[in-house]
């Protein structure tokens, strides 16, 4: 224990550009910072959380807090958080040079000399954080270097040095989470209030819950890493396919005593893939049961994963209030799911959302077109799978995103000796995330471009969660995008003119904004 409290100060750059009208769902909290500080906490240190989303002038905040602080620190993934992050990372090292600046999280995990050499972080902490951050404030705090810390990323000589690899390990080497740091009430406040701002990354709403009387959600991170070994996603590398989670009766009786302390109606977890083991799936939903916990959950799954479980332990799924699971299906062809190392049955994929469907559990389904060297017939046949999927089961989601080739990724590689040319800076890493922006930036056909926008407007018509408009004229227009989902003909889209119109009469749009501007040299 230190004997004079000294200051870290902690910072998560903004998910979304606030200049395009946009925020993500306010119920995704400051887990990563959460996680970290929860042994310097332990150790006596004083943490000062600022989170971008709940502070309007949070740069100032931040420059503020570091006067007199051992070190700042953030954490990032792919997205605008990259750019957001830079900026205040080098406002902080032109007010105070001296001051260590780590960073961490997946975006820096992979792409440890970009922030290095651009001369905005002392170091970069690899994959699991808590246990190297706390020996980087301990190393820091009693000038020692930080080379002895295992699992960080460091400048020497001009180069990238790497320190011992760290292995992954479990929740119970870490100290309690200091959840006595968050400010959960800036959170609901933003989660309740009305906004004209487009919400991304909201799930649909359980049980009793509407746009006009919004649950107060929470998030949670329960479980690090995923065994997979997908081609696409920068988690084998990072985490090297190790998963490492918190029992399931432990959790369930974690969550009951937070909901207690925050009262939260529905909680999020965060985990990369939730549901890998079904014993510990099984203890979790029957601890919910057990303790009456009052509250609806949603998390992540895999298709295979879903057909491995036992019809019981599903049933438990929708006894415990679990009313969304997020799904994998990534690919509508056997082989582009070899070439991804996915591994899905094809069939599978109705089979398994049909399992949740049926006991009112929304599968949240995600698909993928693009792929490094991906026929024009794969994308389509991708596309014709997601739409029958759709239109077999509304409540359903089915959303297809364009590749997106992500660093620390096979696919990334694969992309950059096709001829892919990376962004050559922060300002252009913080685009990436804007499929709706930047959608271009994957090479697909012209053709399978097209569809995938009518099969995205056809969908979100046809979707049962839309609740806009008269109930007579939503039962119309759903009806001709159900038409199209199952033919597959998506010329001459009238309902969508239609449903167009609608929104812009009844001056339901959101507010545009222009694409955002470097506020420092990138």
């Amino acid at each position: 224990m230190i004997s004079k409290k000294k200051k870290l100060v902690l910072f998560l750059p903004h998910r979304a550009d606030p200049t395009r009208g946009e925020m993500f769902s306010a119920d995704l909290l400051p887990l990563e910072l959460l996680q970290i500080a929860s042994g310097p906490v332990a150790d006596g240190y004083d943490v000062v959380l600022i989170d971008a989303m709940i502070e309007p002038d949070y740069l100032a905040k931040v420059l503020e807090a570091c006067d007199g602080a051992l070190l700042f620190a953030s954490s990032c993934i792919l997205g605008y958080q990259v750019y957001d992050g830079y900026v205040v990372a080098k406002a902080v090292k032109e007010r105070y040079p001296d001051l260590p600046v780590i960073w961490g999280g997946w975006f820096p995990s992979v792409t440890p000399q970009m922030w290095l050499e651009a001369g905005v972080a002392d170091a970069v902490g690899i994959g699991q954080g808590e246990l190297t951050f706390r020996e980087v404030v301990q190393a820091i705090d009693h000038g020692t270097k930080l080379d002895d810390v295992a699992g960080l990323a460091l400048w020497r000589d001009g180069r990238l040095h790497y320190t011992a690899h760290r292995v992954v390990v479990g929740f119970d080497e870490f100290e309690p989470v200091p959840w006595h740091l968050l400010e959960y009430e800036k959170y609901a406040e933003l989660q309740t209030k009305p906004t004209r701002l487009k919400v991304r990354h909201r799930f649909p709403l359980p049980g009793h819950w509407t746009p006009t009387n919004p649950p107060r959600g929470f998030s949670y991170f329960s479980s690090f890493g995923c065994p997979e070994p997908c081609t696409f996603c920068c988690s084998p590398l990072v985490t090297g396919r190790r998963w490492k989670a918190i029992p399931g009766r432990q959790l369930a009786e974690d969550v009951a005593e937070l909901q207690q302390r925050f009262r939260f109606d529905v909680l999020r977890f965060q985990d990369a893939n939730f549901g890998v083991h079904e014993k510990r799936t099984k203890e979790f939903c029957q601890g919910l049961v057990d303790l009456k916990v009052p509250i609806h959950w949603n998390g992540t799954i895999e298709i295979e994963t879903i057909m491995r479980y036992k019809e019981e332990t599903l049933d438990l799924l929708q006894a415990s209030k679990c009313h969304l699971l997020w799904l994998g299906a990534e690919a509508g062809t056997k082989e582009m799911q070899e070439r991804i190392k996915k591994h899905i049955t094809i069939e599978n994929i109705p089979l398994a959302i049909g399992k949740l469907a049926r006991r009112n559990i929304v599968p949240g389904t995600f698909w993928i077109i693009g792929y490094p060297g991906e026929t024009p017939e794969s994308m389509r046949a991708t596309l014709r799978q997601a739409a029958l999927v759709k239109h077999e089961y509304p409540i359903a989601g089915s959303e297809v995103y364009p590749f997106r080739p992500i660093p620390g990724t096979e696919d990334y590689d694969a992309a950059i000796r096709l001829g892919y040319v990376p962004p050559k800076d922060f300002y252009e890493w913080g685009k990436c995330f804007e499929y709706k922006y930047n959608a271009h930036n994957t090479p697909l056909p012209e053709d399978v471009r097209e569809t995938w926008r009518l099969y995205n407007n056809t969908a979100a018509i046809y979707d049962k969660h839309v609740q806009e408009g008269p109930e007579w004229m939503r039962n119309a227009l759903s009806k001709a995008a159900g038409w199209r989902l199952k033919s597959g003909r998506y010329r001459f889209p009238v309902e969508q003119k239609l449903f167009d119109l609608y929104v812009r009469a009844t001056g339901q749009t959101q507010p545009g904004a222009a694409d955002y501007q470097p506020a420092v040299d990138a």
